[in-house]
């Protein structure tokens, strides 16, 4: 069942890549556009979202090598994994030139709502023994 699950993200994580990439182009198909591009997310907002992202998974995943005999928490840890990679599907579209404004725009807000995640759930391992 845990195979299932991660399965089940990782198609999740491509489907909404996808989505994100197919909405490449719309602004040039209505005829749109004045030239300049929206501004990609600052260079200090991602670095910290990837920090956190990577640092939340690192920790969970060594508190569940400490408890070994707490299956759930293994499973969290193997399932969380798909955060670090959904963030860096949602970068990668922010950082591609062909991908139209909306595109990258939504790109940035999904980025920011995974990088949120990462803060709070950091934040919780404690509440799951974790320190």
């Amino acid at each position: 069942m845990t195979r299932t699950r991660a399965r089940a993200a990782a198609v999740g994580l491509v489907a909404v890549a996808t989505l994100l990439a197919g909405c490449a182009g719309k602004r040039e198909e209505r005829g749109g556009g004045g030239g300049e591009r929206a501004a990609p997310m600052p260079p200090a907002e991602r670095k910290r979202g990837e920090d956190a992202c990577t640092t939340y998974v690192r920790q969970l995943c060594a508190c569940a090598r400490v408890r070994p005999d707490d299956a759930a928490l293994a499973e969290r840890c193997h399932l969380k994994q798909a955060k670090v990679e959904a963030l860096d599907l949602a970068l990668q579209v922010d950082d591609d030139p062909a991908a139209s404004d909306d595109s990258r725009l939504r790109a940035q807000v999904e980025a920011r709502k995974i990088i949120a995640k990462c803060f709070e759930e950091t934040a919780q391992l404690p509440t799951l023994g974790c320190r």
